[in-house]
């Protein structure tokens, strides 16, 4: 199954919670249930959003058919994003894609989500140093923090904003990932505010690099 498979189950899904009554039935849920296992593949950047709502579900507890319907038009847009987030990579586009990152990580925000919202934040970060250094997008990960202290050691391009995004997006990424933070309300909000400002500034700018510079960053790729 690809992900535009996944979205008209997602649909089918939706369609058959309005069909239910205040509750849904024990058969309905485990549907659910099912659809958000399959999430966990489709979407794997919304895995805190979906382990809590795994644990929302608690066995023999009732679901509601508005909260299921909640769940549902949640992942439609967080896939609708992805999709989005796919089709400009596969055309290069790389810049646009982390726009997309940059919507999901609201829609995490929506739902109170902290950890997906950053998780999103640092995806959009590194889409953005891909596109405006020339790195192939076949390169998976690269090392946003070193890649920064360079920019900012040489004060290349809007490297200030580029330190704010080190501090309040990566490395609370870091935090997250690896020591189970949750990151909090606010945090979340002065992060986004700090993508915003980045993307603006970077939205017609060339990054100029000499050769020195640029074996440096070859370096951390």
């Amino acid at each position: 199954m690809n992900i535009e498979e996944f979205e008209k189950l997602l649909k089918l899904a939706k369609k058959h919670i309005e069909d239910s009554g205040i509750f849904l039935s024990s058969t309905s849920e485990a549907y659910l249930d099912n659809i958000i296992e399959m999430s966990f593949e489709f979407l794997p950047e919304e895995k805190t959003f979906l382990d809590r709502i795994k644990k929302d579900m608690r066995p023999g507890s009732l679901v509601s058919s508005s909260f299921a319907k909640q769940i549902v038009d949640s992942l439609i847009e967080f896939v609708e994003i992805e999709k989005s987030v796919q089709k400009d990579v596969l055309e290069a586009k790389i810049f646009e894609s982390a726009e997309d990152k940059l919507k999901q990580a609201g829609i995490a925000f929506r739902n109170e989500d902290y950890p997906s919202v950053i998780n999103n934040l640092n995806t959009a970060l590194e889409l953005l140093l891909k596109d405006k250094l020339g790195i192939p997008i076949t390169i998976s990960k690269i090392n946003t923090v070193k890649i920064i202290d360079i920019f900012v050691k040489h004060k290349i391009g809007p490297y200030v904003y580029f330190s704010e995004a080190k501090k309040h997006i990566v490395l609370v990424d870091n935090k997250v990932k690896h020591q189970a933070y949750i990151p909090t309300k606010i945090e979340c909000i002065n992060a986004i505010k700090i993508m915003e400002d980045l993307i603006s500034k970077l939205r017609d700018v060339d990054i100029e690099l000499d050769e020195d510079v640029r074996k440096k960053i070859s370096k951390e790729l």
